[in-house]
């Protein structure tokens, strides 16, 4: 939502935050089939694997969580599987990073890439009205 309204603003904590809260609700609801599961180790795995594949960098990720939790070391095996997984299917997904994403999609003659502008309908030179 950050990057994608255009204002400033910060894109490591939103990603965080949303990642936790995912995992933690995924926790929860797993913590109700089996009592006694751990719903922060969710949350710390799933803001890994966020931060990871939002940034296409999962080591990255797997090291920023690490360092601001102090506590992880534990879930180091699940939090690698799980931000390899998300990464690969990110790419795999959208292929942009939160910092490719932000920069200008432009053709070389500087026009807008994808598809051509309007008014830029060029008929072929061996049509009617063509060149």
């Amino acid at each position: 939502m950050c990057l994608g309204s255009g204002a400033s603003g910060g894109l490591f904590t939103p990603t965080l935050s949303t990642g936790a809260v995912l995992g933690g609700s995924l926790g929860m609801a797993v913590s109700l089939a089996w009592p006694g599961s751990p719903s922060g180790a969710f949350a710390m795995v799933s803001a890994a694997a966020m931060i990871g594949a939002a940034m296409q960098a999962p080591l990255a990720g797997l090291a920023l969580v690490l360092e601001l939790t102090h506590s992880g070391f534990g879930l180091m095996v699940p939090m690698m599987a799980a931000t390899v997984t998300a990464t690969a299917v990110a790419f795999y997904v959208d292929g942009y990073s939160i910092y490719s994403a932000r920069l200008p999609s432009r053709r070389p003659d500087g026009g807008p890439a994808g598809r051509q502008a309007a008014g830029d309908h060029a008929a072929p030179a061996d049509e009617p009205g063509g060149p």
